[in-house]
């Protein structure tokens, strides 16, 4: 059977962090994209897309993707932006029934590790527990976002992979793609104030960075923080690490992950 690229994202949006894996991926019907939360801090209806879901949709049909593979659960399950710590335990059943339907070998990319967003680092959990518990995955890989990692106050970095994520993937950005993947940028409109901080440090990547990064999810390391020092969505006073740990616990020892 044809390998599978399984994308386990938390906001609509995200996928911008590995435009270039997608793009290099040579049989794009055989690509999975899932949305973990609404990308909404508010109620959403879970029947009808929100201007995040067109956009991203819009950004990935240009990259090839399939909508009808093309999942967004956080919507259909009502897991608002902030919350999906808080969901673990919905979240994981819900997409594990979707991923045992998908046969042949599977690879998995999804958010690294790294306390720059809450949501971002329970994807990462969910996607290392159902490959603790289920083998699902031949192979899986984080990627880098954004994190505070020795930083003040709120600054960040961005792309920016952490040594606690061991050895870093890279994989070559093409010259013409570089300026395909900034156009993709300016789809996503509704996030505006938010991206507003994110083109410059983005762009620079792009045009002067000539690969991007993955890391290899280490699954027998499952509980960790991602590193010293406060994390950046706690200086964002988005969640604390304690009431993150706490959930987390409670998800893992419910499913009897070890």
């Amino acid at each position: 059977m044809s390998k599978k690229l399984i994308l386990v994202l938390a906001h609509q949006d995200d996928e911008f962090c590995i435009f270039n894996r997608i793009s290099k991926f040579q049989n794009k019907k055989n690509i999975y994209v899932f949305y973990l939360t609404s990308g909404l801090n508010k109620n959403c209806n879970k029947f009808s897309k929100s201007h995040r879901d067109i956009e991203s949709l819009k950004v990935l049909k240009k990259l090839g993707v399939l909508e009808k593979k093309v999942f967004f659960l956080g919507r259909e399950l009502s897991i608002n932006h902030n919350s999906l710590y808080k969901n673990l335990d919905t979240a994981f059943h819900n997409i594990l029934k979707i991923l045992k339907k998908i046969k042949g070998s599977k690879t998995v990319i999804t958010h690294s590790l790294e306390g720059g967003h809450e949501d971002h680092d329970s994807c990462y959990y969910l996607v290392s527990a159902l490959n603790k518990k289920f083998k699902l995955f031949t192979n899986s890989f984080q990627f880098p976002a954004y994190h505070g990692k020795n930083l003040p106050y709120i600054f960040y970095k961005v792309f920016d992979p952490i040594v606690e994520n061991g050895k870093v993937l890279e994989e070559k950005i093409n010259f013409f793609d570089k300026f395909k993947f900034i156009y993709l940028l300016f789809i996503y409109k509704s996030q505006l104030k938010t991206w507003l901080g994110l083109y410059p440090f983005i762009i620079y990547k792009y045009l002067f960075k000539n690969r991007d990064s993955l890391q290899k999810i280490n699954v027998n390391a499952l509980f960790r923080k991602p590193h010293h020092g406060k994390l950046f969505y706690e200086k964002r006073k988005f969640c604390s690490y304690q009431s993150f740990r706490f959930h987390l616990l409670c998800f893992l020892t419910k499913n009897k992950i070890k």
